[in-house]
């Protein structure tokens, strides 16, 4: 029998899109999973706190940011994110994320005294694939390949986030099924991208999966007059629907 909670309501909204780089259009890593009353912020690189306010999104509901990886485009604005929220009287936040999260918290929470300000929890995963909760939302996970150690997560068997990674069968075949994919596409082909991804070599391992639509992100500066031709090259690989997203893209998942 399906289960109903797989079937719920999902929206994912993309508030940052960017990279490490100053672009004029696209700010560093944040995405919104909302799921019934559960509001989850995956990865929070700088703006992305101002996104939430140029959004539907209330940033007093966002307590728990999940971490792909602790490079700092991705975690820059935890702590400016925390003390909006304690400011206005929401003391509680939580970052999970994978090894290393810990060390990096320790170091942003401490501007301001946030750590001894706040009610914070910081919950590093194990090592490992073992799928997890945050709230009731069901999350499935497998390994990138990064310069730094991360996840890419499966959110309700919905939409997969691959956060930052060179293509991988683990995260290709972990996003099998999605309804969308949110995948990094950081460089044009003919780029030395170690840890990053092209847009062939990520069509060839997205060749057999099975995913109804397509989100490319990560875009470096150089790369965006690329866009086109990072949409027409993976899609010569799969039947889905391909795309470049842009801060703001929102899919409403039914």
């Amino acid at each position: 029998m399906p289960d109903d909670r797989i079937r719920a309501r999902m929206r994912l909204t993309l508030l940052g899109t960017g990279s490490a780089l100053p672009s004029p259009t696209r700010l560093q890593t944040g995405a919104i999973v909302e799921r019934g009353g559960d509001t989850l912020l995956v990865d929070c690189g700088s703006g992305v706190t101002h996104r939430l306010a140029q959004s539907d999104i209330d940033y007093r509901d966002v307590d728990t940011v999940l971490l792909t990886h602790t490079h700092l485009d991705h975690v820059a604005d935890l702590p400016t994110l925390a003390k909006a929220r304690l400011l206005d009287g929401h003391d509680a936040f939580t970052v999970v994320g994978p090894q290393g999260t810990s060390d990096v918290c320790d170091a942003l929470f401490a501007v301001d005294e946030l750590a001894d300000r706040l009610n914070l929890t910081v919950r590093e995963l194990p090592t490992g694939t073992d799928p997890f909760a945050i709230g009731e939302i069901a999350i499935e996970r497998a390994p990138t390949d990064h310069s730094k150690p991360g996840y890419a997560y499966r959110f309700d068997e919905r939409v997969t986030i691959a956060g930052d990674t060179a293509p991988t069968e683990p995260v290709c075949s972990l996003a099998d099924g999605s309804e969308v994919l949110v995948h990094e596409c950081a460089y044009p082909d003919g780029t030395e991208s170690p840890g990053h991804s092209t847009p062939t070599a990520l069509g060839k391992l997205l060749a057999d999966i099975d995913i109804d639509r397509i989100l490319l992100t990560h875009l470096f500066p150089e790369t965006e007059p690329h866009a086109d031709e990072l949409v027409s090259t993976v899609s010569k690989y799969t039947d889905a629907t391909v795309s470049v997203a842009t801060d703001h893209t929102s899919v409403m998942l039914e």
